[in-house]
């Protein structure tokens, strides 16, 4: 199935697109960023409790996989990568060390890996799940790319460097989505409980706090709204199939 070949090359699109962004906009103010990360933070967690973790749950020990997943890469990410939150990446002028966008790459590399893997092991199921987790997925491309680009602007990076590394974020992400393919059928449910751990940890753990930290009901409202877009797409997907 070449559909989610497709599916995963949008995606890793709005990595580029994002990466684009901050580096000819990110001084006109990031309100639209906040609210970006708002929506997919609700989705995410919809497409991971309501889709990833059902069509997972027949695998054996299925939920330590995606516990696995979760503090796997919470380990990675505060042991060799460290974190960089999206308030502090997007000022410029609060300067990091020139190693710190590789290290963020590094630790998003992982990030967007697995995101690949669940868009290929969603349509591996069903051309539905595949479509709710590549929009999912979609959602916080654009952040992603804006992270990683601001980080390497932070540290002194070449706007060419801000803008290859989002490209190499959205190519790992065809990475992992081919890698999936060539994977039996019987390991499928293994790598989507696998991404829905790390796709709870991305919401949870990353994106939530920050919506958290700026505050806000407007946020609230928009994390709330991510759940909603979940849902009609749910309600508008049913009939490709899957569950």
């Amino acid at each position: 199935m070449l559909a989610y070949l497709a599916f995963t090359a949008a995606a890793a699109a709005a990595d580029v697109a994002g990466a684009l962004l901050v580096v000819t906009a990110h001084r006109r103010g990031r309100a639209p960023l906040r609210y970006f990360v708002a929506a997919g933070a609700g989705f995410m967690l919809a497409a991971a409790f309501v889709r990833m973790l059902p069509e997972s749950a027949h695998v054996p020990h299925a939920f330590l996989f995606v516990l696995i997943g979760y503090f796997g890469v919470h380990l990675f990410e505060h042991t060799v990568a460290p974190h960089f939150h999206f308030g502090e990446e997007v000022h410029p002028e609060a300067l990091l060390a020139p190693s710190a966008g590789y290290l963020a790459l590094l630790g998003l590399g992982v990030h967007t890996l697995f995101d690949g893997v669940a868009i290929a092991a969603g349509f591996m199921i069903g051309p539905a799940l595949g479509a709710l987790i590549s929009i999912a997925v979609f959602l916080h491309k654009v952040p992603e790319g804006f992270t990683i680009a601001s980080v390497m602007l932070a540290g002194g990076g070449s706007r060419r460097a801000a803008v290859g590394a989002g490209a190499v974020l959205g190519a790992l992400t065809i990475v992992g989505a081919v890698a999936t393919s060539f994977v039996a059928e019987q390991h499928v449910g293994v790598a989507l409980a696998l991404s829905a751990g790390v796709t709870i940890y991305v919401a949870a753990s990353d994106l939530i706090p920050e919506v958290n930290r700026e505050g806000g009901p407007a946020l609230a409202w928009t994390v709330f709204g991510g759940l909603v877009l979940f849902a009609l797409a749910d309600w508008l997907l049913a009939p490709l199939g899957g569950h």
